[in-house]
C-alpha cells in the first residue's frame, strides 16, 4: 500500500483464526490504522488481497464488508452526535434489519418496533448504558461514547469486531472496563476480535497472539509470549525509535 511515493505497508501478511483476539502494534506511523482501512475496505492496497471466510473480498467497499460480518470501531469515537443514545442504536439496528430482509414493522410507525426496541435497551443494559438512553450522544463522557460506540457496531451483529486503539484517551480505571467489557463479548458472542493498541497491559490482557509492524512491515508474529521475548522486539520498544507501542 503507497501513499504518494511512500510505501506505507510492505509485504504484510496475516491470517486470523474465528474466534482468536488478534492484536497488531507497533510506533506511531508503522501502518496499523492502514492496514485496518485496507481491510475493512476503506482503503484499497496497490497488491496483494484480503480474503473473508475463503471470500476475496479485496474489490468490496467497507459498507458491502460491513454486511458480511465486518464490525469496526474508530480511535476517536464515531456517533450521530445530535441524536440520543437510544436512538443511536436504534438506527443501527434497523440497518441490519434491512440489509438482512427482516420486517422493520409497519411503515407508517414513527417508533421502532417493540423487537427493535427490546433489543435496543438490552444492549444499552449490557453496555451499561441504560441510564443515559435520553441523553443526547454530544453530552457523553468519552469512555461512555466508546461504549455507544461498541453497541452501535454491535448492533450490526458482527462476527469480526475489528477495534482500533479501543482505549485511547481513557483513564485507567476506564480502560479496565474496556478490557473486561471486550473479553465478555468475545466469550459470549464467539466474536473474532483484532485490534491495534497502545497499551500493553491491554493487550497483553486480551490478545492471543499478536503482530509488531515497524515502518510497514512485519518484524514479528506469534503468540504473547514469543513476541515479548522477541529481541528484536524488545529493542525496538525499548530504544530510541519507540518508547510506547
Amino acid at each position: 500500500m503507497r501513499y504518494g511515493e511512500l510505501e506505507v505497508l510492505k509485504g504484510v501478511s496475516l491470517g486470523v483464526a474465528s474466534g482468536e483476539t488478534f492484536a497488531i502494534i507497533g510506533p506511531n506511523g508503522a501502518g496499523k490504522t492502514t492496514l485496518f482501512k485496507v481491510m475493512t475496505g476503506e482503503a484499497r492496497c496497490d497488491r496483494g488481497s484480503v480474503r473473508f471466510r475463503g471470500e476475496d473480498v479485496t474489490r468490496l467497499p467497507a459498507f458491502q464488508r460491513a454486511r458480511r460480518g465486518f464490525g469496526r470501531t474508530f480511535q476517536m469515537a464515531r456517533v450521530f452526535p445530535e441524536m440520543t443514545v437510544m436512538q443511536n442504536v436504534v438506527s443501527s439496528l434497523e440497518s441490519h434489519r434491512r440489509w438482512s430482509g427482516l420486517s422493520l414493522g409497519k411503515w407508517y410507525r414513527y417508533k421502532p418496533s417493540t423487537e427493535v426496541a427490546t433489543e435496543a435497551e438490552s444492549l444499552l443494559r449490557d453496555l451499561g448504558l441504560q441510564d443515559h438512553r435520553a441523553v443526547e450522544a454530544r453530552f457523553l463522557s468519552h469512555g461512555d461514547k466508546k461504549r455507544l460506540e461498541f453497541a452501535i457496531v454491535l448492533a450490526m451483529k458482527p462476527s469480526v469486531l475489528m477495534l482500533d486503539e479501543p482505549t485511547a484517551g481513557m483513564a485507567q480505571s476506564d480502560r479496565l472496563g474496556v478490557v473486561e467489557l471486550i473479553g465478555r463479548i468475545r466469550a459470549e458472542r464467539g466474536i473474532t476480535v483484532i485490534m491495534t493498541e497502545h497499551d500493553m497491559d491491554v493487550i497483553f490482557g486480551l490478545a492471543n497472539r499478536l503482530m509488531v509492524l515497524n515502518y510497514g512491515e512485519v518484524i514479528a508474529s506469534g503468540s504473547v509470549g514469543d513476541v515479548r521475548d522477541n529481541p528484536v522486539v524488545r529493542e525496538v520498544y525499548l530504544g530510541k525509535e519507540m518508547v510506547r507501542a
